[in-house]
C-alpha cells in the first residue's frame, strides 16, 4: 500500500483495494494504523496520501522497537477434534477474528480464520465436522516470539495479509504462549501516542 501511494498519491480507499485486487473491509484496519502512524495522510472525500513517518513525535521511534512481550493477548485455542459448529461459537463468543488449532500434546497445527469458517459454512452444511479440515496448516501459519518488535509483527501482519499472528516461546517451538493482533498494535499505538 504505502509503495503504490509514494507513487500515486491521494488514492482513495475503493481505488487502492482494487489496485491490490482484495476487498476495502480487509485493508481498512491497515489504512487506520498506517494513519495514525503517521505513514499516510487521510484526506476527507480526496484519500489517502503518502507522508513521511518522519512527522512523528521526536522520541516515538524506540516504540516501534519494542518487543511484542509487553503487548501479547492471550490466545484463543481449540483441539483438532473441535466441530465446526463449536468453533464459529468459540469465536463469536470470544470475539476473536481466528482460532489456534492444537493437537492433544498443546502443540499447533493450524490456525482458522472467521473466513475459513464462513467460507465452509457456505459448502459444508454438516456441523458436526471437525473445523480442522478447514484450518491453514503448520508450516504455513506464520508464528513469531515475544522478542519479535512491534514493526516487525505489523510488517509480517500486513504482508501476509492476516490479522494474528500465534507467538510461541522460539521460532522452533510450536507451544502458542500468546497472540498478537493488527487491532492491540493500534490500540498500543493509539495509547501510547495520543497527548
Amino acid at each position: 500500500m504505502v509503495q503504490l501511494l509514494k507513487a500515486d498519491s491521494p488514492m482513495t480507499g475503493e481505488t487502492l483495494a482494487a489496485k491490490l485486487k482484495i476487498s476495502l473491509a480487509t485493508i481498512r484496519a491497515d489504512l487506520r494504523l498506517l494513519t495514525t502512524i503517521g505513514v499516510l495522510d487521510a484526506r476527507p472525500k480526496v484519500g489517502y496520501a503518502y507522508q513521511d513517518a518522519s512527522i512523528l513525535p521526536a522520541g516515538n521511534e524506540a516504540l516501534f522497537k519494542t518487543a511484542i512481550a509487553k503487548i501479547l493477548l492471550p490466545p484463543t485455542e481449540i483441539k483438532l477434534t473441535t466441530s465446526m459448529e463449536e468453533a464459529v461459537t468459540k469465536l463469536f463468543i470470544a470475539d476473536v477474528g481466528s482460532l489456534y488449532v492444537l493437537d492433544d500434546d498443546g502443540a499447533l497445527v493450524g490456525l482458522i480464520s472467521r473466513k475459513d469458517l464462513l467460507r465452509a459454512s457456505f459448502t459444508d452444511r454438516d456441523t458436526t465436522l471437525p473445523a480442522s479440515i478447514v484450518m491453514t496448516r503448520m508450516p504455513n501459519v506464520v508464528t513469531v516470539t515475544a522478542n519479535t518488535t512491534i514493526m516487525d509483527a505489523s510488517k509480517l501482519l500486513l504482508k501476509h495479509n492476516v490479522d494474528s499472528l500465534p507467538v510461541v516461546q522460539n521460532p522452533s517451538d510450536t507451544h502458542v504462549i500468546g497472540k498478537i493482533t493488527k487491532n492491540r498494535i493500534f490500540k498500543y499505538l493509539i495509547e501510547t501516542l495520543a497527548p
